[in-house]
C-alpha cells in the first residue's frame, strides 16, 4: 500500500507496527550482506580460516550473509594467556586498554545507585581478581567480599571502561558468554564523555547521549539471560536526539520496557553482540541478525564504551526474592570485543588495486 508517496511493506498482525517502510528493509538487508571479503561457507556467520600458507586477515565483523561492504579494522581486544591471536594476554595489556570505574567523579565513580555492586581492580594474579584470564578469554567476576552480601554494596564485581574513543559510523562488536541467574544485569553501552591520556575528561553536555548495545535484567521468573533490552536514552529531551522512533524493531512493547525474547539463554554460551553505528540511525545485532533500527542524535563528538558485570538491581529489588549467591553464575566471559569503519569508495578502490598488484606478481 501507499502512504505519503512511501511504499511500506505489511507485517503479520500483532506485531508492534503494522508496517515497515522499503527503505529500511533495503538498509537492513544492506547491513546483513555486509562483509570484508572473507570467505564463507553458505550458512555459516563467521568467516573460514585463512588458507595454509596466506597471510591472515583482518577480523571481520559476524554477519548473516556477509558480501558487498569492505571494512577497517579499528581496534581489536582479542582475549586470552595462551591462544596465539590474542591482543591482550594479562592485566598489563588491559591496563592499557581500559579504566575500571566510570567517568563520572573524575573518573572514580564505582557504582551507580541503581545497582548493588561496586566496581574494582586487583593486580595480577590476586585472588579477589575480578579481571581473570582465561587461555582463550577475559572473564569479568563478582563476588561476595568479606561482609558482604545480597543487598547494597555487598557485592564487588568486574567493569571495563575502553580508553579508545568511539564515534558515529563505526562498527562495535563483541563476542561474550553472560552472567546467569536471577538478580544479574549484564550490559555493554556507549555514553559521552572522553577521558583523554593526560586524565582531562571532556565536558559533559547537559545532554546527554546514550546508547545500550544490551541490558539483560534477570529479575523473578528470568532465571535465564535470553530477554534483551536494546536502549537509547533522551536525557535532555526527546528534540534534543531528534525525536527518536524505530524504523524497524523485533522488540515487544511490555510498557515497562520495550524487549525481545532470543529464545536462548545468553549464559548457556557464547553469543556475538554488535551495534552497526550509522550516524543517527544505529542498528543492533545479534549473532549477525539485525534487532532493531532507531532513529536517534548523538549530540556529542565522541563516546566511551563500557562493558559491566552489574550484579543487584535496586530500583528492582522487591522482584529478586529467588536471587541467591552463586557466583560461578556471574562469570561474563569475553572472546573479544573489536571496533571498526566501512571502507569509503576511495579505499575500495585502493585495495582492488593492491589486490591486482598482488596477483600480476
Amino acid at each position: 500500500m501507499k502512504s505519503e508517496g512511501i511504499d511500506f511493506l505489511p507485517l503479520p498482525e500483532g506485531k508492534i507496527f503494522t508496517a515497515i517502510k522499503l527503505s529500511a528493509v533495503f538498509a537492513i538487508f544492506a547491513v546483513m550482506t555486509a562483509s570484508a571479503g572473507a570467505e564463507t561457507v553458505p550458512g555459516e556467520i563467521s568467516p573460514k580460516p585463512a588458507q595454509a600458507g596466506t597471510a591472515p586477515a583482518d577480523p571481520v565483523p559476524v554477519l548473516v550473509k556477509p558480501e558487498g561492504q569492505e571494512f577497517v579494522l579499528l581496534k581489536n581486544w582479542t582475549f586470552g594467556n595462551k591462544r596465539p591471536d590474542a591482543t591482550i594476554r594479562d592485566k598489563t595489556d588491559l591496563d592499557r586498554e581500559f579504566r575500571y570505574r566510570y567517568i563520572w567523579e573524575k573518573g572514580t565513580l564505582d557504582k551507580f545507585k541503581t545497582s548493588w555492586s561496586y566496581h574494582r581492580d586487583y593486580p595480577e594474579g590476586d585472588p579477589r581478581s575480578l579481571h581473570v584470564f582465561g587461555e582463550n578469554t577475559l572473564t569479568l567476576k563478582g563476588r561476595i567480599p568479606p561482609g558482604g552480601g545480597l543487598r547494597d554494596r555487598g557485592i564487588e564485581s568486574g567493569l571495563l571502561r575502553a580508553k579508545f574513543p568511539m564515534e558515529p559510523g563505526m562498527y562495535i562488536e563483541m563476542r561474550a558468554r553472560l552472567p546467569g541467574g536471577v538478580g544479574v544485569w549484564p550490559n555493554f553501552w556507549l555514553e559521552q564523555g572522553i577521558e583523554h591520556p593526560d586524565g582531562k575528561i571532556t565536558v559533559h553536555s547537559k545532554v546527554m547521549s546514550e546508547i545500550d548495545i544490551f541490558e539483560f535484567f534477570n529479575w523473578d521468573g528470568r532465571p535465564e539471560t535470553r530477554i534483551i533490552v536494546c536502549n537509547t536514552h533522551p536525557w535532555g529531551g526527546k528534540e534534543a536526539h531528534g525525536n527518536p522512533h524505530d524504523i524497524f524493531t523485533t522488540l515487544e512493547d511490555a510498557k515497562y520496557e520495550r524487549h525481545l525474547d532470543l529464545g536462548f539463554d545468553c549464559s548457556k554460551d557464547f553469543h556475538v553482540f554488535a551495534l552497526d553505528w550509522v550516524k543517527d540511525e544505529p542498528i543492533w545485532l545479534v549473532d549477525g541478525k539485525p534487532l532493531k533500527q532507531t532513529h536517534y542524535v548523538w549530540t556529542e563528538p565522541g563516546a566511551h564504551l563500557i562493558v559491566a558485570d552489574t550484579i543487584g538491581i535496586e530500583f528492582a529489588k522487591d522482584k529478586l526474592t529467588q536471587m541467591v549467591a552463586d557466583e560461578k553464575k556471574w562469570d561474563y566471559a569475553i572472546d573479544y570485543i573489536r571496533t571498526w569503519k566501512r571502507k569509503t569508495n576511495g579505499e575500495k578502490g585502493k585495495t582492488n588495486k593492491q589486490d591486482e598488484k598482488q596477483k600480476g606478481n
